[in-house]
């Protein structure tokens, strides 16, 4: 059984103009009021050449505001990054039940350019970049124990400390370990954006923004106005 409850206030008569200050705006109270750990953990949606749907959870790692789209990075050739790869087609959802909140985004997801990727790459602990380096994303394992080996291999072919030396002095910033290829940022461009919030008696507030984007690039959409309609629960 769910209490009857409203934790955040309903949507304006008349909503903002633009829904990715917004998204950002909800974010930020997420981070603030929620109570997770990531409140930036949404459930990632692909679909395969079959039309066969996945999906996962990862994290939002940058909202541009200017254009409408949201960065996550991950394995080029991970199921997400195939499916990515072979159709663009993407949804996600980020909700935070104590807040009584929810977004549904979708759009096609791109790859970032490589500088952008390179830039956040040398941000991450020097660990995470090794096992990066590691890792075959999505691919069989025969042992975990397998996995701590490659590191090991890994870290003595950069010149590196043994990864689980927890006594290591070495800091992040003072190892150069550049990003490997198969592995980088997608832009999730929104062509629509639904905000939910939580009423009493299942009388919840909905409302749903759509664009149109054309291709501009390998990286980029030009985008079309905001539209925005509500919906019934």
């Amino acid at each position: 059984m769910t209490k009857r409850r409203t934790v955040s206030p309903p949507l304006p008569p008349t909503p903002p103009e633009d829904p990715v200050r917004l998204v950002h705006d909800w974010l930020a109270d997420a981070a603030e009021r929620s109570g997770q750990r990531h409140p930036n953990a949404f459930s990632l949606a692909t679909v395969d050449r079959h039309g066969r749907p996945s999906a996962r959870m990862v994290l939002l790692k940058d909202l541009s505001l200017p254009h409408g789209y949201a960065v996550f990075h991950t394995n080029y050739r991970s199921r997400k990054g195939a499916e990515l790869d072979s159709r663009a087609d993407a949804a996600a959802v980020l909700h935070w039940d104590r807040l009584g909140r929810q977004i549904r985004l979708e759009g096609p997801a791109v790859r970032c350019p490589k500088e952008e990727s390179d830039a956040y790459f040398a941000t991450r602990p020097w660990q995470s970049r090794l096992n990066a380096w590691v890792s075959d994303q999505s691919h069989p394992l025969d042992v975990p124990a397998e996995l701590a080996e490659r590191a090991r291999r890994k870290a003595k072919e950069f010149n590196l400390p043994d990864p689980a030396d927890a006594e290591s002095p070495v800091e992040s910033a003072d190892v150069a370990l550049g990003r490997p290829h198969f592995w980088g940022g997608y832009r999730l461009w929104f062509m629509a954006v639904e905000f939910w919030t939580e009423g009493s008696d299942r009388f919840h507030d909905r409302v749903r923004y759509e664009r149109t984007l054309a291709p501009a690039g390998e990286f980029s959409f030009t985008a079309g106005p905001w539209s925005w309609q509500r919906l019934q629960p």
